[in-house]
């Protein structure tokens, strides 16, 4: 009897700690700290601060008691599951790709992230039918929260803090250097930041959470569709081209496939409708940019940082060519590959998989491949792949799923309920 009271003890601290852990996925609230390794050429670079956030705490509390609780279970973990080929192999690489790393600390800060997500993933992969549950109504409190911040964002011009600042909204203005902003209807207006560090950040999460709840049943009619179109709106006023395409791309799809719709007029159609809204969107937003700024980003000259950031990664991956960098170390080592330039855009390359190559070498490439060769093997690609899709092709254009701490925590989680 005094068994089953301490098991329903720790599977209710677990279940508690569980949903925390869930609802603080979309925040950031935390402690920056500066260290003279966090700094590139005496400028504090976000990218190399070791940080300790709010959900980093609830985290180690929930580790610790779900340890606990599988020692009140009586489970026992054999020795072949933790020591063996792949995984001594694996901190052998670790190992190695921190000892040639510039800026070691970094490294060393950046695999414990990695090391955090693999246990997150597999921990959430053990309950996942209790975490796609609990999932169900915390991804519509997400949504709400986060698009009820972004559009009082828009409106306001700027953040609304107020308490919104213990979810980790950050201060800024219209007016603020840096600060992310669109011409709409001749006028300039701010992104919506949400409670991310920038717009393009909280617009991937948003479209990967809309590819996942696409893919939803179990969920009442009513609660399925507000969510879905509050995700829209949540979408919108992020201002990310990348990221409207793609979701307009799955609206399409998603009443395509709703209507059984087949090859023949009807794709016509709303094929027409698709670009009758692109070109509306395009005409609404500031026609004084040039056709190479709407692809390439609001600023300007973001064609050309990007292009700047993707010529230093494949030259770093070619002179680092098996180990790479260094994990975390693109940022500190990019002032030695743009000696001559006036460049001065100490961030990560904006592509993750330029990112990992010339951070990881070919060893980590050939992980990668190793690790898509295992969701075609499940069969994911299947029943996931406007999921999948989204993932790789932001990945293409942007940094965030491996940088920026609410992406990585939305990734384990999402992909270890596939």
């Amino acid at each position: 009897m005094v068994y089953w009271g301490v098991k329903a003890f720790w599977e209710k601290i677990d279940e508690m700690l569980l949903i925390l852990l869930l609802l603080l996925v979309p925040t950031q609230l935390g402690k920056h700290f500066w260290p003279e390794w966090s700094m590139v050429m005496g400028v504090r670079v976000d990218y190399l601060s070791p940080t300790l956030y709010l959900i980093d705490l609830v985290w180690l509390a929930w580790v610790m008691v779900k340890g606990m609780f599988l020692i009140s279970k009586k489970r026992k973990i054999e020795f072949k599951t933790v020591v063996n080929f792949q995984n001594i192999i694996a901190t052998l690489l670790v190992v190695l790709n921190i000892a040639i790393a510039g800026n070691r600390w970094v490294a060393v800060y950046r695999w414990l992230r990695v090391f955090q997500w693999v246990v997150t993933f597999g921990l959430i992969r053990g309950d996942k039918l209790l975490v796609v549950k609990q999932l169900l109504w915390i991804v519509p409190v997400w949504v709400l929260a986060e698009t009820i911040l972004g559009v009082s964002q828009v409106v306001k011009g700027g953040s609304i803090e107020g308490w919104w600042y213990w979810f980790g909204e950050r201060r800024f203005g219209y007016s603020g250097i840096g600060v992310a902003q669109i011409s709409w209807l001749g006028q300039g207006v701010v992104r919506a930041y949400g409670t991310f560090s920038h717009p393009n950040s909280m617009a991937g999460f948003f479209l990967l959470v809309l590819a996942w709840w696409n893919g939803q049943k179990k969920v009442e009619k009513i609660t399925w569709w507000w969510v879905f179109w509050m995700l829209i709106v949540g979408i919108i006023v992020c201002g990310s081209r990348v990221v409207w395409l793609m979701a307009g791309a799955m609206v399409v799809w998603r009443f395509w496939i709703a209507s059984g719709m087949k090859f023949g007029k009807k794709i016509l159609g709303y094929g027409a409708i698709l670009l009758g809204l692109v070109l509306i969107v395009m005409g609404v937003v500031g026609m004084n940019y040039r056709l190479s700024d709407f692809v390439g980003g609001w600023d300007s000259d973001s064609s050309m940082k990007r292009m700047t950031l993707n010529w230093s990664a494949m030259k770093m991956w070619k002179d680092n060519f098996i180990l790479g960098v260094g994990l975390g170390n693109f940022t500190s080592r990019l002032p030695y590959f743009v000696q001559g330039l006036s460049f001065y855009w100490w961030q990560p390359v904006h592509n993750i998989f330029l990112l990992l190559a010339s951070e990881t070498g070919i060893l980590g490439v050939m992980g990668m491949v190793w690790v898509v060769a295992s969701w075609w093997r499940n069969r994911l690609w299947k029943e996931w792949k406007i999921l999948l899709i989204c993932l790789i092709f932001t990945g293409m254009l942007d940094h965030y799923w491996v940088t920026l701490p609410q992406n990585n925590w939305l990734l384990a989680v999402i992909l270890a309920v596939l």
